[in-house]
C-alpha cells in the first residue's frame, strides 16, 4: 500500500468539505431575497496504471454550479419593490461606475433622489421620450424632489342632459336670480400660477326657435362676469334631442389677477335634451402646483412620481439585462453578479422585450433554495465524510502494520 491511497481519501474528504460549504451557504441564505442555490460539480482524478489501464486517483472540484431558476414571488408593501417574472437581471452601478446585476428588486429612493438597489448602488434605466418609449441611453434614475409646475386650464368639456320638459323662461339670465335659469353646473379651472377658480354655467330653457329647441347659457368665474368675454351662448337641439348648434362656441377668455390671461375652449357637443331630469357634468384640464407624494413602479417597469394635485409623471423605465451564459456570471461580495468573459456581454432592454422577462410590481423574488433537499444532502455528505475518514483510518492502520513488519 502506497501513500497514493492516503491522497485519494484526502481528496474525498476535501471534496466533502467543499460540498458542505455549498450546502451550508444555501441553508444560510434560504431567506435571502433572490438568492440562487449553488452546488459543487466533481470530476475523477487519474491515478496509477494497472496492466495499462488507469486507476482512479481520487476526486477534484470541477466547478461551481448555480441554479438560476426563478424563486417564488412574495407580495411586498413597498411600491418600489419589484420582481422579474422570467429571464433577466436588474442593472446596478456603484460609485466607481462598475455595473452589477441582480434579481433582488428591493429598491428605495436615496436622500439625493436617486433610485438605489438593495445594496445602495444606483439602479439603471432608460429615460422616457414621448409616449413612454425607452430612450437610447441607460443611466441612473433620478426622482424629482421639487414641486410640479402648475398648468393653466385650456379646455372644458361639458356632457349630460337638459330636461326637455323644463319650464321656458323668457327673461335674460341673471346669475344672482334663480328664477332666470333652470339649472347650473360648476367646474374648477386653474390659471397660469396654479390658482383655482370656479367656472359656473347657468342654463335657461328659451323655448322653440327656428324649428329647434333653444337653451341659453351664461358663465361666471368665481361668481362674477367681470373681465369675461364670450361667456354667453345658445345651444340648439332638434326634435330628437340631439345637439345641432352651439356645441363649440368661441373660446371664453378671462383675466385673473396677477396671472396670464385665461383662454378656455368650451365643448358642449356631449349635451342632449331628452324628457328626463337634468344631469350635467363638466371636466376641465389643468392643475395646481403639485408636491411629490410617492414613487411607484408598474408592471412594465415604468417609474412614476405621484403629486398632491393628482398628477402622475412617468420619469424612467427599468433596464433588464440578459446573458448568453448565466453560469459565467461571477458573484460579488454584496450578493450581486458581475459579467465575465464566460457570461458574455449583457443584452440590455426594457421588460418584455427580447429575452427579458416581465415585471411584477409590489413583489420580491424569494430564494430558490429547497431547504428539505439541502438537509437530505447534509445527511448524505455526513455519511460520505465518515466513509472517507474510515478509509483513511484503515489505510493508516495498514501502513502502521507494514512499518512494524519491515522494522522487525
Amino acid at each position: 500500500m502506497s501513500g497514493d491511497s492516503l491522497s485519494i481519501s484526502q481528496t474525498g474528504l476535501q471534496a466533502v468539505d467543499s460540498a458542505m460549504q455549498a450546502v451550508s451557504d444555501n441553508l444560510a441564505n434560504a431567506q435571502t431575497t433572490a438568492f440562487n442555490q449553488e452546488s459543487i460539480e466533481f470530476s475523477t482524478l487519474l491515478g496509477e496504471f494497472i496492466a495499462g489501464n488507469p486507476l482512479g486517483g481520487g476526486v477534484a472540484e470541477q466547478g461551481l454550479i448555480r441554479d438560476f431558476s426563478q424563486g417564488s414571488l412574495t407580495q411586498s408593501n413597498s411600491p418600489t419593490d419589484v420582481a422579474i417574472q422570467g429571464n433577466g437581471f436588474f442593472v446596478l452601478q456603484d460609485a466607481q461606475n462598475n455595473q452589477f446585476f441582480s434579481r433582488n428588486g428591493h429598491m428605495t429612493v436615496s436622500a439625493d433622489g436617486t433610485l438605489v438597489g438593495f445594496n445602495g448602488d444606483q439602479v439603471l434605466g432608460f429615460g422616457l421620450s414621448g409616449a413612454a418609449n425607452p430612450g437610447a441611453v441607460m443611466g441612473p434614475i433620478n426622482v424629482p424632489q421639487g414641486v410640479l409646475a402648475p398648468s393653466a386650464s385650456t379646455t372644458v368639456t361639458n356632457t349630460g342632459n337638459l330636461d326637455s320638459t323644463a319650464s321656458v323662461i323668457a327673461k335674460p339670465i341673471d346669475p344672482t336670480d334663480s328664477t332666470t335659469f333652470n339649472c347650473s353646473q360648476s367646474v374648477q379651472v386653474y390659471d397660469s400660477l396654479g390658482n383655482a377658480h370656479v367656472l359656473t354655467y347657468f342654463f335657461q330653457n328659451a323655448g322653440p326657435a327656428g324649428g329647434n329647441e333653444q337653451w341659453n347659457w351664461t358663465a361666471t368665474l368665481d361668481g362674477s362676469t367681470a373681465g369675461l368675454a364670450n361667456n354667453t351662448g345658445t345651444l340648439a337641439f332638434d326634435n330628437t334631442g340631439k345637439l345641432v348648434g352651439g356645441g363649440t362656441p368661441p373660446a371664453l377668455t378671462a383675466t385673473p389677477a396677477g396671472a396670464a390671461p385665461l383662454k378656455l375652449a368650451l365643448d358642449f357637443t356631449g349635451m342632449t335634451q331628452y324628457a328626463t331630469p337634468t344631469a350635467t357634468n363638466s371636466v376641465a384640464d389643468g392643475n395646481a402646483v403639485g408636491r411629490p407624494q410617492g414613487v411607484q413602479i408598474d408592471n412594465n417597469g415604468i417609474v412614476s412620481v405621484s403629486y398632491s394635485n393628482g398628477q402622475t409623471v412617468k420619469i424612467a423605465q427599468l433596464a433588464i439585462a440578459t446573458f448568453t451564459s448565466n453560469q459565467g456570471l461571477q458573484l460579488s461580495s454584496n450578493g450581486a453578479y458581475q459579467q465575465t468573459r464566460s457570461s458574455g456581454t449583457p443584452t440590455v432592454s426594457a421588460a418584455n422585450a427580447g429575452a427579458a422577462g416581465s415585471i411584477q410590481s409590489g413583489a420580491l423574488e424569494s430564494s430558490n433554495v429547497d431547504t428539505t433537499s439541502q438537509l437530505v444532502s447534509l445527511v448524505v455528505l455526513q455519511r460520505s465524510f465518515q466513509a472517507n475518514a474510515k478509509a483513511l483510518q484503515t489505510q493508516d492502520n495498514i501502513l502502521g502494520t507494514v512499518v512494524q513488519i519491515t522494522t522487525t
